[in-house]
């Protein structure tokens, strides 16, 4: 699902509404509803047969198509910060510059993983501290530090016994 939001602020001191628009999309319901069945396919094989309890959430009784995207709409979260929404540029559409400060307006910089040109395939917490650090670099003039080649340490044994 692609996380396509476009916040909304009519008083500029007011905190923003901002709505992902999580499942609004034919295309979001369609995907959402597929993953629920294929889940529950998963977890009929025999294999699980030990494990296995009651459907618990969403129970037996949500099988519909409505049903099904009723009780996501209803239920899911999600559990990733939101990303790749402040395009970053000079040109007229986007909201800050490569310095990471907002168009149009004095001394407010955006300095999150919404600046981000593309959504990562990992988490996000370690990518948004080195971009914190580096533009508090920047802004602090420090000197970058000195590059340094080290070795990545490999437990002697990790062939045979670490896998």
């Amino acid at each position: 699902m692609l996380d396509i939001f476009r916040p909304d602020i009519v008083v500029p001191l007011a905190h923003p509404i901002i709505d992902p628009n999580y499942l609004d999309t034919l295309q979001d319901r369609i995907d959402i509803r597929a993953a629920v069945r294929l889940t529950r396919e998963i977890f009929e094989q025999k294999g699980f047969d030990a494990y296995r309890g009651n459907a618990i959430s969403p129970d037996v009784n949500v099988q519909s198509d409505e049903e099904i995207y009723a009780w996501v709409r209803q239920h899911a979260k999600s559990a990733y910060y939101t990303s790749c929404t402040n395009r970053m540029g000079s040109e007229s559409n986007s909201d800050v510059n490569p310095y990471l400060q907002v168009h149009g307006l004095e001394c407010l910089r955006v300095v999150n993983a919404s600046v981000m040109p593309n959504v990562v395939s990992g988490n996000l917490n370690a990518l948004t501290i080195m971009l914190k650090e580096k533009r508090a670099d920047i802004i602090l003039k420090s000197e970058p530090l000195v590059k340094e080649i080290v070795q990545v340490y490999e437990p002697p044994s990790w062939k045979d016994s670490q896998r």
